[in-house]
């Protein structure tokens, strides 16, 4: 029998790292973020943050933040980008992502939060990414029904080193 320790790694970390590659495609000059939507352990759909189809990407002089002196939040208004968990939704059925899990390279904003409270997506797995009013977001989807796990190290949760 062979008592070699294994080397495999766990469903979230599996899942959180492909959520970390297709954040390699995202375009936004200011953050780059990934997600993925998985149901019984299948990907359904992928999505990272830049700009619409069709127009200039966020690095490529699409977004009027990017070259904005304004500190990084202040101008938001003017962000041109959908967000990786917001493009991941958008890339799936409505039947992907009945009781489905959505992970992401950080903790969505309100409102992705919305958008994922209304989608049928019943798990949130974010690998970091807490910020001011993290908590009222949080208890947001709890609310709507929607499991959150936040894998930072913070609240007794393992942190996962992506």
């Amino acid at each position: 029998m062979d008592t070699t320790p294994s080397t495999r790694v766990s469903w979230d970390e599996y899942f959180l790292e492909l959520a970390r590659a297709t954040s390699t495609r995202a375009t936004c000059s200011r953050r780059r973020h990934g997600a993925v939507i998985v149901k019984g352990r299948r990907i359904v759909a992928t999505g990272y943050n830049g700009g619409p189809s069709g127009t200039l990407h966020c690095d490529e002089g699409g977004c009027p933040r990017a070259a904005s002196t304004a500190p990084q939040g202040q101008d938001y208004e003017r962000c041109i980008a959908i967000h990786a968990e917001a493009n991941a939704l958008l890339f799936s059925s409505p039947e992907e992502r009945d009781g489905a899990a959505l992970y992401c390279t950080g903790a969505p904003c309100f409102g992705c939060a919305k958008l994922i409270a209304n989608s049928g997506v019943k798990e949130v797995v974010a690998a970091s990414g807490r910020y001011d009013g993290w908590d009222e977001v949080r208890d947001f989807m709890r609310q709507a029904g929607v499991r959150v796990r936040l894998l930072d190290g913070l609240e007794g949760v393992p942190s996962l080193d992506l």
